[in-house]
């Protein structure tokens, strides 16, 4: 039996791993196109913070609806009750008062609540705006 020594005696391998590789970048490449670009961003007064964004399709009044669930946490001293608008480059808009309810309706200072909001929209946005205002 032969032994294999460095050089060019392997040949085979190498052009085996070459092949992998070009394979690995034109499928890379072949995709790249496809992805779409989201544009997100976040205008939040210095009393919030988002702790938690998610989006997803649920069934609301009888056909597949876009849903938000958004967190907001009170990063005050005080107690207070906040506003949000879900804006869509689409058009589409959404949003409400954190908490709805309460007596009262504030959140406490170090406390999060996440709440759901359905929208309008039945496909998956190219992008959003989330607005948090004290009010």
């Amino acid at each position: 039996m032969k032994k294999l020594e460095p050089g060019f005696g392997n040949l085979g391998m190498r052009i085996c791993l070459v092949a992998i590789v070009a394979f690995a970048l034109a499928a890379g490449c072949a995709t790249l196109g496809k992805s779409k670009s989201q544009t997100l961003s976040y205008d939040v007064c210095p009393a919030a913070e988002i702790t938690k964004v998610g989006y997803f399709m649920k069934t609301y009044k009888g056909a597949p609806r876009l849903h938000f669930e958004v967190g907001i946490k009170n990063v005050s001293k005080e107690p207070k009750r906040f506003r949000l608008n879900i804006l869509l480059p689409e058009g589409a808009a959404a949003g409400g008062f954190y908490p709805r309810k309460g007596k009262p309706p504030v959140i406490e200072p170090g406390k999060e609540l996440v709440q759901t909001f359905p929208m309008y929209f039945s496909s998956w946005p190219t992008g959003f705006t989330l607005v948090v205002k004290e009010l």
